[in-house]
């Protein structure tokens, strides 16, 4: 049986592995200057257009693509997570209010850039969802009787609605231009993407992944419920809380870098779940290759779909994904 699921996640990790530097290579090379990139990769050539063709792909089109890739692959596992630990399907990486906090750091950012601005927004919006996160662990700690997953769940909503709140008393004091910045970077944007967002978002997301994935099996125990798990070994509160940690700091950090992009982090883990059954040692694996390659090609066609205006990612997650998640209920 060890076998078995060793070689289904061999499989199914190859096979997404190879969609996904389909996918990356496809959206580094799309958009205006195609016939350059493609010109400049079979001849080599050394002009002047060469190089700004170079400074194109290099300085622009990598770096957006890498970061939407490790933007994907956080919230997509980060969904696996929280709907595993609570088994509620309809949890999602921003469960702890994290999205919120992370945006009101960033408004407050925006509003304050300039002379009084502290932190740059990614690192404020980083903050802001680590203060959601202890918030919501304050809440549960006080109440220490009651079932822990839906004081978490509720806690969560609180902490949500009073970050929410926090951020629209900001924004009534924004500038329209400091308004208009604010709007895009709640419906995700990754046209400042640069590469040391890539390696720092990247760090938090493969370390994060890597702790969740050792944790695959005791994972599989907690969604059998708490006295199944607790009977076969686990320390399911301890257990509980490093995995809803773990899930907070690596969508904290992608939060940061994107905005609030929605969807991967609801639906990726029911697609894959749909395809390839409920064992998160493969689980795992599929939603972290197959959600990098979802919002590879969704940021691939919110660049190029209404050229020259840019579409918001998290339109084009919802717009196209929603319709596909729905031919594979209806089908399975």
């Amino acid at each position: 049986m060890r076998l078995n699921v060793l070689s289904r996640t061999m499989v199914v990790s190859m096979m997404f592995l190879g969609l996904l530097t389909v996918t990356t290579a496809v959206a580094v090379m799309v958009g205006t200057t195609s016939q350059d990139i493609i010109a400049l990769l079979f001849s080599g050539a050394e002009t002047e257009q060469a190089g700004r063709t170079w400074m194109i792909l290099l300085e622009y089109r990598l770096p957006r693509t890498l970061l939407a890739v490790v933007v994907g692959a956080g919230l997509a596992v980060s969904g696996v997570v929280f709907q595993g630990v609570t088994r509620n399907p309809l949890a999602e990486p921003y469960l702890m209010g994290i999205s919120a906090g992370a945006a009101l750091g960033a408004v407050i950012s925006i509003t304050l850039s300039g002379e009084y601005q502290f932190f740059g927004t990614s690192v404020a919006a980083f903050l802001g969802g680590l203060v959601s996160v202890a918030l919501v662990y304050g809440l549960v700690s006080v109440r220490k009787k009651g079932d822990y997953v839906n004081t978490v769940i509720l806690a969560g909503v609180i902490v949500a609605a009073l970050m929410n709140a926090l951020m629209l008393l900001v924004m009534s004091v924004s500038s329209s231009h400091e308004l208009q910045r604010i709007l895009f970077w709640l419906m995700g944007d990754f046209s400042l993407a640069d590469y040391q967002e890539v390696q720092v978002a990247g760090l938090f997301v493969a370390g994060g992944s890597i702790f969740i994935y050792a944790q695959a099996n005791r994972l599989n125990l907690l969604i059998a419920g708490d006295e199944t798990a607790a009977y076969l070994g686990v320390h399911v509160a301890r257990t509980r809380t490093l995995l809803i940690i773990a899930g907070s700091l690596v969508t904290g950090a992608v939060v940061s870098v994107a905005g609030t992009v929605g969807f991967v982090g609801l639906v990726i883990p029911h697609v894959m779940r749909l395809l390839f059954g409920p064992d998160n040692r493969v689980l795992l694996p599929a939603c972290f290759l197959g959600g990098a390659s979802f919002l590879a090609a969704a940021d691939c066609i919110a660049r190029t779909a209404a050229y020259p205006l840019e579409l918001p990612v998290g339109v084009v997650t919802a717009l196209t994904g929603a319709p596909f998640f729905l031919y594979l209920l209806i089908r399975k």
